[in-house]
């Protein structure tokens, strides 16, 4: 009698999982998968600062890492190195260069997403960034900026490009870091 029992109760448990099982699995397909964004992969930034009362004065200053975050240290960090009491505009590229046969200039994207990206710049002294250009609602993308230096010092200069979809607000808080490089400073 019992086992009669043991095997109703099962057999009743066994039916119950079977019938959610049913329920849970709906055959319907999925009209609209969600898009991935796929993350790019930055091995290099690039930085132009000109002189903007003197056009010849053109500063470009790198970071490499061909093989991106991980695995070997980067091949190139160099020290930026500007002229005190000093104006320069500022341009930064994004790029991928895993592949030296296709270099891939991740900046289009970013300005084609402006409105999901932001690139920051952080430097402690007596050195000002002002970002100069903006997404299509107003916010700074940083892109392009104005670099004014006063007194000779050292310090350093951290540039971040953050991935901000949907909670971008003109500061540098929300979001992911999709690179971030600190280049040591000299301005004498």
């Amino acid at each position: 009698m019992k086992k009669i029992q043991i095997n109703l109760i099962l057999l009743f448990l066994l039916s119950i999982t079977i019938s959610f099982t049913f329920l849970a699995c709906d055959d319907q397909p999925v009209n609209h998968p969600p898009q991935m964004n796929e993350e790019e992969l930055i091995t290099s930034v690039e930085l132009t600062f000109t002189n903007t009362t003197d056009d010849s004065d053109v500063r470009v200053f790198k970071f490499s890492d061909p093989d991106g975050a991980g695995g070997n240290a980067p091949e190139i960090t160099d020290t930026i190195q500007l002229r005190a009491t000093s104006t320069y505009d500022l341009v930064v590229r994004f790029l991928d260069e895993s592949d030296p046969s296709s270099v891939e200039n991740i900046t289009e994207e970013v300005k084609e997403e402006a409105n999901e990206h932001r690139v920051c710049y952080i430097i402690p002294g007596d050195v000002t960034v002002r970002i100069t250009d903006t997404d299509n609602q107003g916010l700074d993308l940083g892109l392009q900026a104005v670099v004014t230096t006063f007194d000779s010092e050292n310090t350093s200069l951290l540039v971040q490009l953050k991935h901000q979809p949907e909670v971008k607000d003109g500061t540098c808080e929300p979001g992911e870091t999709d690179v971030e490089v600190l280049f040591q400073t000299v301005i004498k």
